[in-house]
């Protein structure tokens, strides 16, 4: 196994400092097998422009970072969120808030729109095989749309666009997660975030195997390899049954994790590594 010892690793804590809010509310035109809408039961509601000031007013008075912007997909993919576009820029002229926006397959102008409004960062997320996005997201769509998003924000100056590989969304297993690396390569994206399946209650993959500690690590090791100038971040999408290869992940070649547990910082420490606190969303860089 490839030992890589940065000299730091950030360890991030969004929490209550840095909410996710979800545009739709709990409604997604789409049913993934790895989400089924679950997880936007856990985001806090804006389905108006007027919500978001109040939320992000909200934010402020209890002295938060920020927040991720996301919510559900409609039926071609995308996260709906031109309509916001004057409340985010009234958020991002009078305030501090920093803004993690998630815009799923969004059209290329209205991309051009979002940038304009300025968002900090973009969560893009990247697939290498057409056939998950078909059996898994039930889009009629391919990889080159995903990146064709990518290449869009980085092509109109967004501040930092982090792109997302889920590892084993496709049942578990690796499908395109080497292949979407690959194409990387030749963008160098300033950071990468890479996730996993969690098996979750009420979602077509509930009884799947979340994928092992040494399949995520292989990625992690591909990504190092194939990126060394990116930041390599493990994010807060994963099962954290199991704890206990943390510390291997990192070593492998994170640059940052959020939410490790407590056992993995302070066997980290204990193993030189100083860690960097930061009570934000691992997108912004």
């Amino acid at each position: 196994m490839k030992i890589f010892v940065p000299k730091s690793v950030e360890c991030f804590y969004p929490g209550n400092s840095f909410p996710a809010i979800s545009v739709t509310g709990r409604g997604c035109a789409l049913n993934c097998k790895h989400c089924s809408r679950k997880y936007l039961e856990g985001m806090i509601p804006a389905p108006t422009p007027d919500d978001l000031l109040g939320i992000a007013e909200a934010l402020v008075q209890r002295g938060a970072k920020g927040f991720l912007m996301s919510g559900g997909s409609d039926s071609v993919g995308k996260v709906n969120l031109s309509p916001f576009v004057p409340a985010i820029k009234e958020i991002k002229s009078t305030t501090d808030l920093k803004i993690n926006a998630h815009v799923g397959l969004t059209p290329t102008e209205e991309l051009r729109r979002l940038v304009s409004s300025g968002i900090d960062s973009f969560s893009v997320d990247l697939y290498g095989d057409d056939l998950t996005i078909h059996e898994v997201l039930g889009l009629d769509a391919k990889a080159d749309d995903y990146f064709r998003v990518f290449e869009d924000l980085c092509r109109f100056g967004a501040r930092t666009v982090a792109p997302h590989i889920c590892v084993g969304i496709h049942g578990g297993e690796l499908k395109g997660e080497l292949r979407a690396i690959e194409r990387l390569k030749k963008l160098e994206p300033r950071v990468l975030i890479l996730i996993s399946l969690i098996p979750t209650k009420g979602s077509a993959y509930e009884k799947v195997l979340a994928p092992s500690g040494n399949l995520i690590r292989s990625v992690i090791e591909r990504a190092r390899e194939e990126l060394p100038n990116t930041k390599l971040v493990l994010g807060c999408m994963r099962s954290k049954l199991d704890r206990t290869s943390e510390c291997d992940l990192v070593r492998a070649g994170l640059d940052g994790i959020v939410l490790p547990a407590a056992k993995t910082v302070d066997k980290l420490r204990a193993d030189g590594y100083t860690i960097k606190r930061r009570a934000t969303c691992c997108s912004l860089i």
